[in-house]
């Protein structure tokens, strides 16, 4: 059985400025992910990724369908039991959402807090996480004096304090620099090599799919046209989508703007 189950899911959005305006997002998403793995999901803008990564922990209700997490559906819990077993399932965005009256300490400690962990312990999980992200200097730091990297990082940790089982990275890195997303690559492959947390990795960055991710699916208008190991589709994509990042991944290749292959 997979640890990740993605049942048939569908969301349609509705227009508010126009009666009857709807924009069908996910046309029946089918995926299966397995525990410990490194997942992409890689599709254009307006494919539905972030949409996804929003209803498997129910930012977004998905229309229909289930999303089973370790046996679990989540579609079919409580707001009560939903706030529950949302702790154990971590986000990192895109624009870093972190607090900026807040220090990194406390960016981090904010979930923990609110889950009202004692000061002792929360003290020391946050040691624990800055230790991991490589921030340890940057304890009591706000983020208007951190890098882009850092930021992110921070994030990371703040998605961490939990100890979820699974990490949604959705274009975690598209804000960055290419020497900065390859540190937050490789922070995202540490953690999954030392806590074993499934991650799932949205982007429109295949350079980030190739680096860290075991196997991939492509979206294409709401739904999955094609998944399997990173290595197969590189190879031999069979989706419109797939043969288009690929053909432009293969130019810039050629180009050589990203240097030399590796043979996938």
């Amino acid at each position: 059985m997979s640890f990740i189950e993605i049942k048939d899911i569908h969301k349609t959005f509705y227009g508010k400025k126009r009666a009857g305006e709807e924009t069908q997002v996910l046309n029946g998403v089918d995926l299966n992910i397995e525990k410990g793995d490194i997942f992409g999901i890689v599709g254009f803008s307006g494919a539905g990724k972030s949409t996804l990564a929003r209803c498997i922990n129910r930012l977004e209700e998905p229309d229909s369908g289930q999303i089973i997490i370790d046996g679990v559906d989540i579609t079919g819990l409580s707001k009560k039991e939903l706030a529950l077993r949302r702790r154990k399932i971590g986000m990192i965005f895109q624009q870093f959402n972190l607090f900026e009256s807040k220090s990194v300490f406390k960016n981090i400690a904010y979930p923990l807090m609110l889950d009202g962990w004692s000061k002792d312990k929360i003290n020391s999980r946050v040691e624990e996480i800055l230790s991991l992200i490589g921030l340890e200097d940057k304890r009591d730091a706000y983020p208007g004096q951190l890098s882009g990297g850092q930021k992110q990082r921070v994030g990371i940790g703040r998605a961490l304090a939990n100890r979820p089982d699974v990490l949604l990275s959705d274009e975690a890195t598209s804000a960055l620099d290419p020497q900065t997303t390859l540190s937050v690559l490789d922070l995202l492959k540490e953690i999954n090599h030392k806590l074993g947390i499934t991650i799932l990795l949205i982007t429109h960055e295949l350079e980030a799919i190739k680096y860290i991710c075991s196997n991939m699916a492509v979206l294409e208008n709401g739904v999955v046209t094609e998944s399997g190991s990173v290595r197969s589709i590189f190879q031999n994509p069979n989706s419109k989508t797939g043969h288009i990042f690929i053909d432009i991944y293969s130019s810039f290749r050629k180009d050589d703007l990203y240097g030399e292959g590796d043979g996938i």
